[in-house]
């Protein structure tokens, strides 16, 4: 089996909400007709990353985010940083494949990321929501008792707080969250007329969204963008696994990319 046929076995799960003539799941590094000896799977494919699916001899990684800092590695002038021209060094030296797996994985049903990242929260039984989104029942508890029990789920991968912006008191029934990045606060309440919304700090922006929370009175939890993703993507890597049975397929573990630090 070659990395192509991964690629090919992962387009057949598309539901048709993958323009494959126009996405990013594509080949980012790598001869695609190499024969695979194992895959790996990460979020992102960091440089320790990438290196630990060498030490593990997988010769193909399959990541959800860029490699190269941009949304379509396309930015060439990225490698004028010597630790980014160092990194595609390695990558080409060590010819490992590298796949992206965004567009498909973020839309698919049950194990994709929308889906993935409600049951990492203890959601159940969407009441509406498609695509990117989903919202959920939450009546009869208020904002902060919501935020505390989404901090309890996100506290083993590595966030140990999440932010609660606007009344933290407020009652709440109806809650939505979207997908990594894809967590347009005003368009959640828009369409989905719910009075709170989970979304991550790369899809929130706090000058604009935070101070219409504040204003409109109603409350937002922001959570780090890893960690609403990376329970998706080891799903993917135990599908991949079931699938391609015995080829070795391995997670690579990833968390919230900052710490809290407190004042001395």
């Amino acid at each position: 089996m070659n990395a192509e046929d991964v690629r090919e076995y992962l387009k057949t799960i598309d539901g048709g909400w993958v323009n494959w003539g126009n996405t990013v799941d594509t080949f980012k590094s790598g001869d695609p007709t190499t024969e695979v000896r194992g895959v790996a799977v990460g979020w992102m494919g960091y440089t320790w990353a990438l290196q630990r699916a060498l030490e593990l001899d997988c010769n193909m990684f399959i990541t959800h985010e860029p490699t190269y800092y941009n949304h379509h590695d396309t930015d060439q002038n990225i490698f004028r940083y010597q630790g980014v021209a160092a990194k595609r060094k390695m990558i080409e030296d060590s010819e490992l494949i590298i796949l992206r797996c965004h567009d498909l994985w973020d839309q698919v049903p049950e194990i994709g990321i929308p889906d993935s990242w409600a049951t990492q929260l203890g959601f159940e039984g969407p009441v509406a929501g498609e695509g990117y989104f989903r919202v959920y029942d939450v009546s009869g508890q208020t904002a902060l008792t919501v935020a505390r029990e989404v901090a309890g789920k996100v506290k083993e991968l590595g966030q140990n707080a999440v932010q609660l912006i606007g009344p933290e008191h407020q009652m709440v029934s109806r809650v939505a969250i979207g997908t990594g990045a894809i967590t347009p606060f005003t368009n959640l309440i828009d369409n989905y007329q719910v009075d709170l919304a989970i979304c991550t700090d790369d899809g929130f922006t706090y000058w604009r969204d935070g101070a219409f929370s504040i204003d409109m009175g109603i409350p937002v939890i922001v959570v780090n963008h890893a960690v609403s993703e990376v329970y998706g993507m080891k799903l993917l890597a135990d599908h991949l696994a079931d699938r391609f049975t015995p080829m070795p397929v391995h997670f690579i573990p990833q968390s919230c990319i900052f710490q809290l630090v407190q004042a001395s």
